[in-house]
């Protein structure tokens, strides 16, 4: 055990780095707010469209710190994914590919309450956004673009208190750090160089977020579940460079460059400057049959109108408030059955609506998605699960993107903080 551990540990840290150096989309969506998120729960809850009220006594849930006041053995947890786009709209078509480990963490059992830590990629941004010739003619313009590239991860610590008997609360303290770069060029006809904009923002901020979940128990192994989850509006700090030059194609060299000049962001007051992360509120229940079936319906509800980044400000860019809606829940046909493995899987399924708060040229933008899942029992009560999502963001009047993600994560178990009764 002691050698499963160590490897455990390695696998942090060598992720922590993995993590930190890698950029997780190639949505032009992911211009939203503070990029697209990357991070939406354990590949379980995923798999069940993101309902976070079922609660699991093997299973520490990321999204919801009150489920650690309920995990009964030591829980390490590992995900992966696989996530291909394709682009379309009237004038292109594109293919993205994206993989990466999406979280890692452990969740630990003493005798009054339950704590939690990790580290988890929170959103990333990944575009070039080019004007359409027909555009550029009608302008007199040879070429202009807008591109985005960077990440946001988030370290974390979780702690889940019981609270009266049916009652559970719990906390996440979250520390953000990441860097964004930006990039801006317009080449003009008849004019020898263009002009372009070069800005970087390196993120750092602590952000928060509390639960409480009520477990009311009817009969026959029949319980209703009710969450209430809230992330507090907080600000990350964002300190900024940008530089400003000149050039003669929009390949850069040595031989095409023209005037170079750093901007004094501090003479303008926007060396420093704050980024908004919006107030979120989730409300969850759920009906569950202990070791049978569970349903759920979730509703989420974020502030995110407000929202204003000054190194992201695209004209024909707005923001609204957005939310969600999901409906989810798993089968298991038999957990006890001795001859069946089969029989002793959980079937997850779940469908999630979500209104982002994106706006673009007028045009609201939304997303719509369908999950599946398999939780297959290994050594133990271990479990490695498998989720899939089909999806898909905009429309035919901007850029739709359809997706395919393909999921893992591993849920492994142990036993710390009891004492033993045997050796």
């Amino acid at each position: 055990m002691k050698c499963f551990k160590n490897y455990f540990l390695v696998i942090f840290v060598l992720s922590n780095f993995y993590l930190v150096s890698q950029t997780n989309t190639g949505s032009p969506y992911s211009l939203n707010e503070l990029g697209e998120i990357n991070f939406r729960g354990n590949v379980s809850y995923q798999s069940m469209g993101g309902i976070d009220s079922s609660i699991d006594s093997i299973e520490f849930n990321i999204n919801n710190p009150s489920s650690l006041a309920k995990i009964k053995t030591t829980n390490y947890l590992i995900g992966t994914f696989y996530k291909t786009s394709n682009l379309s709209n009237d004038v292109s078509k594109e293919n993205i590919k994206t993989s990466n480990i999406n979280y890692i963490a452990i969740g630990i059992p003493t005798k009054n309450f339950g704590f939690g830590f990790g580290i988890l990629p929170y959103s990333s941004v990944g575009f070039n956004l080019q004007t359409t010739e027909e555009y550029n003619n009608i302008n007199n313009i040879n070429s202009r673009l807008f591109g985005a590239e960077g990440s946001i991860n988030k370290a974390f610590i979780s702690v889940g208190i019981p609270f009266f008997k049916f009652i559970s609360i719990g906390v996440s303290g979250n520390y953000n750090f990441g860097k964004f770069n930006y990039e801006k060029f317009n080449l003009m006809d008849s004019v020898n160089y263009g002009i372009f904009s070069n800005s970087s923002s390196e993120i750092k901020g602590f952000t928060y977020n509390f639960s409480a979940n009520i477990l009311i128990p009817i009969k026959n192994n029949l319980s209703i579940s009710i969450l209430y989850s809230l992330h507090p509006e907080s600000k990350l700090n964002s300190y900024n460079i940008e530089s400003l030059y000149t050039s003669n194609t929009s390949s850069i060299s040595l031989e095409s460059l023209g005037d170079f000049v750093d901007i004094d962001l501090k003479a303008r007051g926007l060396e420093n400057t704050k980024l908004p992360v919006p107030k979120n509120s989730i409300y969850s229940i759920g009906l569950e049959k202990k070791n049978s079936w569970f349903f759920g319906l979730q509703y989420e509800n974020k502030l995110s109108s407000g929202f204003e980044n000054i190194f992201l400000d695209i004209r024909n860019v707005k923001y609204r408030d957005a939310n969600s809606l999901s409906f989810g829940g798993y089968f298991i046909p038999d957990s006890s059955s001795l001859t069946s493995y089969w029989k002793r899987i959980k079937y997850r399924f779940g469908i999630k609506s979500n209104r982002q708060s994106i706006i673009v040229n007028s045009l609201p933008i939304n997303q719509f998605s369908l999950n599946l899942g398999l939780g297959l029992p290994i050594a133990g009560l271990s479990k490695a699960n498998f989720g899939l999502e089909i999806g898909k963001i905009g429309n035919d009047d901007l850029i739709e993107e359809n997706y395919f993600s393909l999921k893992l994560g591993l849920s492994l178990n142990d036993v710390w903080f009891i004492k033993r009764k045997y050796n």
